[in-house]
């Protein structure tokens, strides 16, 4: 019997089938149960790569992650079955410790876990980097959210620990936590870091509102965001307006990968035909798990050419990368931060 034919194996019967689940890869649940019955997985990575949900902006994970441990709870034979198709009897001969795991597997199907959320943390004078983390269920009325533990990690610009603890989060309580405070002012005008967030419900539950976010907060005024994965080698881009007279530009790069990483930026590149050739290219080395913090800064030659028109920066990682874009004022006393 095919997983979409069997009623007790629906996700969530109050829910509709035509339910978009995933908006970035347009995914329904009625499309998400017919593939996870079909693939028989017991990874949720596998079921991400054949659906393409959750890699954009990864807003769903936690959803999705609900959906799977539901579906597979509910009928966990469905996926420890002695079916040929079995990717493990595939294999061949199983070995004793698959055997084990399996019959492990069918009494408690396995649980997903929240890929790692990472947030820069930029420290300066009169400039503070806030975390916030909520737990409320906003407009879930029929599954309700669960208490959470947040594990939270800091660490400095060169990659080293500065402070990590576990934090319980119950229903309707937030978490409010100053982070530039572990960082030192040892350089000027911005000293960088970064917080390693990881997340994890009590029980299966609706989301709701755990998704950390973070403030920055300066004389002028403020500026937040949500925080992000990681995302994997390869080119970033962001476009921005040649306006040195109004603001300054810096890109933050926390290098989420264990080891250290080189990062090249390359900018100016146009959205216009023009005479232009001029390219600044300029290389990081990023420490295991340290964040970098670079100024765009065309000078006054190039500026003059590009007048106030928009230009796009380019940057090439060879790892696992977050990459930010902070703009703030001359004085650095307001700022607004973007991500890709």
């Amino acid at each position: 019997m095919s997983f979409e034919d069997k009623a007790d194996l629906s996700v969530n019967v109050n829910n509709d089938s035509n339910q978009i689940i995933c908006a970035c890869a347009n995914l329904k649940l009625s499309d998400f149960e017919k593939t996870l019955g079909r693939m028989k997985t017991q990874s949720f990575s596998a079921l991400l790569r054949e659906t393409s949900a959750g890699s954009t902006c990864t807003a769903c994970l936690l959803d999705l992650e609900y959906f799977f441990v539901e579906a597979k709870s509910r009928n966990p034979k469905h996926f420890n079955s002695d079916d040929k198709t079995n990717n493990l009897k595939q294999l061949g001969v199983i070995p004793t410790k698959q055997h084990i795991y399996k019959i492990l597997d069918s009494i408690t199907p396995p649980i997903a876990w929240a890929p790692t959320n990472f947030i820069p943390i930029i420290k300066g004078d009169n400039i503070e980097t806030w975390l916030t983390i909520t737990n409320h269920d906003l407009l879930f009325r029929e599954r309700k959210s669960a208490p959470i533990t947040s594990s939270i990690e800091i660490r400095a610009t060169d990659g080293s620990f500065l402070f990590k603890d576990k934090i319980k989060i119950d229903l309707g309580e937030e978490l409010k936590l100053r982070l530039d405070t572990y960082l030192k002012l040892e350089s000027q005008p911005l000293v960088v870091g970064a917080a390693y967030i990881n997340t994890y419900a009590k029980f299966p539950a609706m989301r709701g509102t755990i998704r950390p976010q973070f403030e920055i907060l300066a004389e002028a005024g403020a500026c937040a965001l949500h925080a992000q994965g990681d995302v994997g080698p390869g080119d970033t881009w962001f476009t921005i307006q040649n306006k040195p007279l109004d603001q300054r530009i810096f890109l933050i790069l926390v290098n989420t990968f264990h080891k250290p990483q080189s990062a090249k930026i390359s900018w100016p590149f146009e959205l216009y035909n023009s005479s232009i050739k001029t390219k600044n290219v300029e290389s990081l080395q990023i420490s295991s798990r340290g964040t970098e913090i670079f100024e765009i800064n065309c000078g006054d030659a190039l500026t003059a050419r590009l007048e106030d028109r928009p230009f796009s920066v380019k940057i090439s990682t060879e790892r696992s990368c977050r990459v930010y874009l902070l703009c703030g004022t001359p004085q650095l006393d307001r700022f607004s931060i973007d991500h890709r």
